[in-house]
């Protein structure tokens, strides 16, 4: 290749490139790579599509958010609205055993506590049905007689919606339903029919009840017995000073007189009258009649075995319990009908305790029996620890599953079996313990001055149950009311439980 010529520029040579035969200069490569191809690789602006595009997307998403806010209030408002017919059911279902009426305010007054959308639940959005709850079914059954399941269904009326009615939709509605029922129990009565349970009665309690209050009930007791006769005795003691037991029978005219039970005798009837310390101190010491023979049978003759005759008496206090078992009986049968009664009572022949009734929902066969016993029935002393066990152990083998399972145990003394007091006490606190480790509360009642507070508060304690103090020295009226209102509150303690 030959050198370029050289030309003067400016006063100065240089070398002008020649552009040689298939050999491009460099100017022809610069534009080859730049000015051939630019037009082929340009984009194309396009501005107008872009702004449409843009503009539906918007639109899309204004459409999600709007559909979002919308759900989202309608969600929240039926959770609202639930809410409050959970809480209205329950209600319902725990005033039911006061009548219908009651449960409808319960239910009113718990639902207007709700808000929904930021206004208050009124009755107007409320519905209420009574019934039963059938648990195998999983239906309930509508029934204007009975009433342990409450069906309570709330409503909503055209809630705005946000954004809907851009779509043509302005309101929505809501409603919600709750049932709420009984869960059934379980309940064991432990009862004490220790002889204690007629000290009451006796002569030895006048000190605190009064003269006028125990010869009253000695005269009840005597009435109900068929107001019988023997010889020459009166009802009014007859005081007679001699300390032969023969002369005070002739002169009451007894001697030839069979004695009327199985057990006991007009001998020994005389000779308890001259002697016993609390027939002494109460001022009827060699006083004979009938006041002071009635004493006598619950003082001394006071097994079945011996006088038959005396659970048909107003025995006191264990009258007062009887009675108290009658309103738990006619309370569960009236308002809940799905829970089970049993009955155990100590202390037993055998000096433990005895399973009177097993869990029935008989409830008025539980309450008969112990109307037909009598105190000291069985054993004249206290067996708490074997009284708990029997009661434990019925529930434990024989609960129904999803029952709640409650011990109510009543005492008007001290523990003095196994073994005296104070093993008779220790026992009784393992057996509270055996109870909580199977998940029994005990609701404890200690009936009296003379019953052991300090036992039956420890009792309740460790089981986690409920401990109740009937005090001493009141009129037989006054702790049967608060014995009766403690049983009422027993058969009133319900868990509640929504089905629905």
């Amino acid at each position: 290749m030959k050198p370029a010529p050289w030309r003067i520029r400016g006063g100065r040579e240089v070398q002008i490139p020649r552009l040689e035969a298939g050999l491009p200069s460099r100017r022809a490569s610069v534009l080859g790579r730049t000015g051939a191809s630019s037009g082929r690789n340009r984009p194309t602006d396009r501005p107008g599509a872009i702004l449409v595009l843009t503009a539906v997307l918007m639109i899309v998403l204004i459409g999600m958010v709007a559909f979002g806010v919308d759900l989202g209030y309608v969600v929240l408002t039926r959770t609202e609205l639930q809410t409050a017919a959970d809480a209205a059911a329950l209600a319902g279902a725990g005033a039911a055993n006061e009548g219908r009426a009651a449960a409808a305010q319960a239910v009113y007054q718990f639902a207007s506590l709700h808000t929904v959308g930021g206004r208050p639940i009124t009755p107007d959005q409320v519905e209420i049905r009574y019934g039963l709850w059938d648990k195998n079914s999983r239906t309930f059954i509508p029934s204007t007689t009975e009433c342990s399941a409450v069906e309570v269904t709330l409503q909503s009326f055209e809630r705005p919606l946000f954004f809907g009615r851009v779509l043509g939709k302005q309101f929505f509605q809501s409603e919600a339903k709750a049932i709420a029922t009984f869960a059934p129990r379980d309940i064991m009565l432990v009862l004490d029919f220790s002889a204690s349970m007629c000290y009451d009665s006796q002569l030895r309690s006048i000190s605190e009840l009064g003269c006028t209050a125990v010869e009253t009930n000695l005269l009840q007791i005597y009435q109900a017995l068929g107001s019988p006769k023997f010889g020459k005795m009166q009802w009014t003691p007859q005081y007679i000073s001699s300390n032969y037991v023969s002369t005070v029978k002739s002169t009451l005219g007894l001697t030839s007189v069979p004695y009327p039970y199985p057990r006991g005798s007009w001998d020994e009837y005389i000779q308890y009258v001259m002697t016993d310390s609390y027939i002494y101190q109460a001022g009827y010491r060699k006083k004979y009649g009938y006041l002071t023979w009635v004493n006598y049978l619950q003082a001394r003759r006071y097994l079945y075995t011996d006088t038959p005759d005396l659970w048909k008496v107003p025995e006191q206090p264990i009258t007062a319990l009887k009675d108290a078992v009658d309103v738990l009986a006619a309370y569960l049968e009236e308002n809940s009908p799905e829970d089970r009664l049993g009955l155990a009572i100590y202390t037993a022949s055998d000096g433990t305790a005895v399973l009177e009734s097993p869990l029935t929902q008989d409830f008025q066969s539980v309450a008969q029996i112990v109307r037909h016993r009598q105190a000291g029935h069985y054993h004249p002393q206290t067996n708490i620890y074997d009284g708990m066990k029997t009661g434990r152990l019925q529930l434990q083998n024989n609960a129904r599953p999803g029952a709640r399972r409650v011990m109510v145990l009543m005492t008007d003394g001290q523990a003095n079996l196994p073994g005296g007091t104070t093993t008779g006490k220790q026992k009784a606190l393992e057996e509270a313990y055996a109870a909580a480790a199977a998940r029994i509360p005990i609701i404890a009642i200690a009936l009296g001055a003379e019953a052991d507070d300090d036992l039956m508060q420890q009792i309740a304690t460790i089981t986690r149950g409920a401990y109740f103090k009937i005090p001493g020295g009141q009129s037989v009226a006054e702790y049967e009311e608060q014995l009766k209102e403690v049983f009422r509150m027993v058969a009133a303690d319900r868990n509640l439980v929504l089905v629905q």
